[in-house]
């Protein structure tokens, strides 16, 4: 014989469940941009997470000096992962000796104030990635990556 059970109220909009409809947008969302990756020549861009829901723009993006395969991460406005509920401000890209690191090789960043559009901004933060691995990361003093933004090129963390 078994007890009726009472019926739980419903999750609102406000649940912190992950919502699995929006993985396929994001390929959609971020389309222009991963054709931009693809025109930089990354080979494999994509949307990937990143753990916690966040989400980022990845690919290979070829070899170091000394030929060590490299691994792209861009994301947006300052944030740690893309972000989709506000408009795309700036891309910051991050170049890595493997996908797990936690420390960049090099960064590029660009505004995308100064260049019109979002994909325009993110193959500048590509390119400057790309300078700042080939012409400055062998010249990083200990504990410091090198970094070309907007403003120049600087050492990170500052």
């Amino acid at each position: 014989m078994s007890t009726a059970t009472a019926s739980m109220a419903p999750v609102v909009g406000t649940s912190e469940l992950l919502d699995y409809r929006h993985f396929g947008t994001l390929e959609e969302i971020y389309a222009h941009e991963m054709g931009r990756l693809a025109e930089a020549g990354v080979g494999d861009p994509e949307v990937t997470s990143t753990g916690g829901n966040c989400y980022a723009l990845t690919g290979n993006p070829g070899r170091t000096a000394d030929g060590r395969s490299i691994y792209l991460l861009a994301t947006t406005n300052g944030e740690p992962a893309l972000t989709t509920d506000s408009p795309i401000t700036s891309w910051a890209v991050g170049l890595y000796e493997d996908q797990g690191d936690s420390v960049a090789l090099a960064m590029g960043e660009a505004s995308v104030d100064a260049l019109g559009n979002s994909p325009d901004a993110l193959g500048c933060a590509i390119t400057r990635a790309c300078t700042a691995l080939h012409q400055y990361a062998s010249a990083a003093p200990a504990g410091k990556v090198a970094h070309i933004g907007d403003r120049g090129m600087s050492w990170s963390p500052e």
